[in-house]
């Protein structure tokens, strides 16, 4: 919960303070954007304009993040990858250009970093999920908009498991909070979830527990080896929280086809400070399994054309990947049930919840077992499709 009232005036004095000592020196901040265990996001209005990133316009705001625990493990790795994420090319296809906000400033005495404030736009969980989705986002789009993602998603783990990147995965590799954090809430749930509905974990139980297991121990694996992003082994810097709430479009409306006098749709992946060593198919799994989820828990089966194109943007993977990514969103489906809505219009109903996590057990069991045929059947036969 945010601060009481008095400590937010004294942490918004503080950080004013603060930043009056930089470049970013602000006349006012908003009232949080979003708090999370001590971390809080606000709008900075700037003294003084500055340059904005790819823009002849400058920048009026910027995006202040704070975080009241000293002892906080994130923010400093969330920078180094930042830091090296400005020399990362941003994704262009032929309707969007795909990038990462701009970190401005971090000062780790004061834990504040500065970012670009990415005015104007939109997450694309609105853009597919809210009543007012076909105005931020055309239905004929969405397969533009998850290509585009997948193809930015793809160059991003080929760029971070390049031998040149090697000591920034050595360094994230370090993040071990994030590690275990991204563990317990996804993987860690799996058994925990599944024995509060015992006809769904009978005659499954072992083979969970082994997948439950096998994750636990990966936990420590090294980030040793220079892969080229596509024959190693999968494993290498990952996003770590890439869902549909951390991905922004442009509020003004897609434009499927841009004039030529036009800049492309602009879309940008935000909230790093889960960034880990990790493998691949997290990322991969957790987009497609976000989108999917909606469409199992919610019959809103809007993201799903996203989702098959999201697939198709990422391009052939091994069959390594495809089974990986495929335990992974049902992982991601389990783990939903400690994350669903108690309260609200939104509450799913117990044979729904049920059936998804059936789906999603499904696809745990069927992964861990390699069940091509299975999947060929399923709402992910895109990642077994032959290309």
């Amino acid at each position: 919960m945010p601060p009481s009232e008095p400590a937010q005036d004294v942490i918004t004095k503080q950080l004013l303070e603060e930043l009056s000592k930089t470049p970013y020196a602000c006349s006012s901040l908003s009232e949080p954007l979003a708090t999370k265990q001590g971390n809080y996001v606000y709008r900075g209005v700037l003294i003084q304009p500055v340059h904005r990133p790819g823009s002849n316009a400058p920048a009026g705001s910027v995006i202040i993040k704070h975080c009241t625990n000293t002892a906080t493990p994130y923010q400093p790795f969330e920078e180094s990858l930042l830091q090296s994420l400005a020399a990362f090319s941003p994704s262009t296809t032929g309707t969007a250009v795909v990038d990462v906000p701009r970190l401005y400033l971090f000062s780790r005495l004061a834990n504040i970093q500065v970012l670009e404030d990415l005015t104007d736009t939109a997450w694309l969980r609105a853009a597919l999920f809210s009543p007012t989705a076909e105005n931020l986002l055309p239905q004929a789009s969405h397969a533009a908009i998850g290509r585009a993602l997948g193809a930015w998603l793809r160059s991003f783990h080929a760029w971070s498991a390049a031998p040149a990147q090697a000591a920034l995965r050595a360094h994230m590799w370090q993040h071990h909070p994030a590690r275990k954090a991204k563990h317990d809430f996804t993987f860690g749930t799996l058994l925990a979830v599944l024995r509060d509905f015992p006809h769904l974990l009978r005659g499954h139980e072992s083979t969970i527990a082994a997948v439950q297991d096998s994750a636990a121990k990966a936990l420590e694996k090294p980030s040793t080896g220079d892969g080229d992003g596509d024959g190693d082994d999968g494993w290498g810097l990952v996003h770590g929280d890439l869902w549909s709430g951390n991905i922004l479009l442009p509020k003004s409306g897609w434009r499927e086809a841009p004039r030529p006098d036009a800049p492309p749709n602009r879309v940008f992946v935000i909230d790093w400070e889960f960034a880990q060593f990790g493998h691949r198919s997290c990322d991969l799994g957790q987009l497609v399994g976000d989108l999917l989820e909606r469409s199992v828990y919610n019959s809103r089966g809007t993201g799903v054309a996203a989702m098959q194109s999201v697939i198709e943007g990422y391009g052939d993977v091994s069959d390594d990947m495809a089974f990986r990514t495929a335990v992974y969103v049902g992982v991601h489906l389990v783990s939903w049930y400690p994350r669903r809505q108690l309260k609200g219009p939104r509450v799913v109903a117990p044979d729904v919840i049920a059936a998804g996590l059936a789906i999603g057990r499904d696809f745990v069991v069927k992964g861990w077992e390699r069940d091509r045929a299975f999947f060929e059947g399923s709402a992910l036969a895109p990642l077994f499709a032959k290309r």
